[in-house]
């Protein structure tokens, strides 16, 4: 099954993260967030941060963002600026929102847990957090060796947990229902594992999906997308224990995020400024 480009749109600064909320939001090389409507058709765009963005993400009504310039800045959908988080104790690379919540993870091994823009819960996993997922009660925590499953409860302890398993890989991850996906440390090979302690989060099938190294994993539903350094975006579908085929394009240049509006769409930014929809 093929993959091709629906739209397609240029911007000045590198995009280099990317988050899908009914709207796309784009964080780029210079600091600005641009937002778009579904086709790509631009709208509402301002200076977030003096400096590259390092994580974004979008849900409940805001906009989250995060660089070296400071703490977490929390925007409407139009820009205003509605607070800044305090700083975590580390640069922050990951923000993803779960529910009500928005969990962040920085270079010096913190996940922070805001409810209502206010400081829930605060764990230190010990190393820098490159990607997380939550799926209650367990926290998926990795950087590029080892994946973390902690046990934690936020609504009875904001700093206690039980760490439950360590599994070889990397970052990027992701869960969906009862599978957990993540790369291996190589980089180019996505694994597909049980997302059930009971098993041990046991690998149940793993693939090669790139020639270089993955740097965006995104999932919906029993299909995955991942890009990567070689430029190109490849889908998967999970089929019970197995990732299959789904779909592949060459995009000329190096993936630096990409996000799902639908299991059938995605988002990819790419190096050079392009930001394009792809549907399969």
């Amino acid at each position: 099954m093929s993959i091709k480009i629906e739209n397609e749109t240029k911007i000045e600064s590198d995009p280099c993260v990317v988050a899908w909320d009914n709207q796309l939001f784009v964080g780029t090389e210079d600091g600005s967030i641009k937002v778009f409507d579904a086709n790509l058709t631009s709208g509402a765009s301002w200076s977030a941060h003096t400096v590259q963005l390092f994580a974004l993400t979008a849900g409940c009504g805001y906009v989250y963002s995060s660089s070296n310039d400071g703490g977490i800045r929390v925007w409407t959908p139009k820009g205003e600026k509605v607070k800044e988080l305090p700083p975590t104790g580390g640069d922050v690379g990951v923000l993803h929102i779960f529910g009500n919540n928005v969990y962040a993870g920085d270079e010096a091994g913190n996940v922070v847990i805001y409810e209502n823009n206010e400081e829930k819960a605060k764990y230190n996993v010990l190393e820098e957090v490159k990607d997380l997922w939550f799926h209650s009660p367990f926290l998926f925590t990795v950087r590029d060796l080892d994946v973390t499953v902690t046990e934690i409860k936020p609504d009875e302890s904001k700093n206690r947990f039980t760490t439950r398993f360590t599994v070889e890989g990397r970052a990027p991850l992701r869960a969906t229902g009862n599978r957990l996906l993540f790369m291996a440390r190589g980089g180019i090979t996505l694994q597909l594992h049980d997302n059930s302690v009971d098993t041990g989060f046991k690998k149940l099938h793993e693939v090669k999906v790139s020639d270089m190294i993955v740097t965006s994993l995104s999932v919906i539903g029993d299909y995955a997308w991942t890009g990567g350094w070689d430029g190109h975006v490849r889908r998967w579908k999970i089929t019970g224990d197995k990732l299959e085929s789904a779909g592949e394009i060459n995009l000329g240049s190096c993936v630096n995020a990409l996000d799902t509006s639908a299991s059938n769409t995605a988002y990819a930014v790419l190096s050079g400024g392009r930001v394009v929809r792809l549907t399969a």
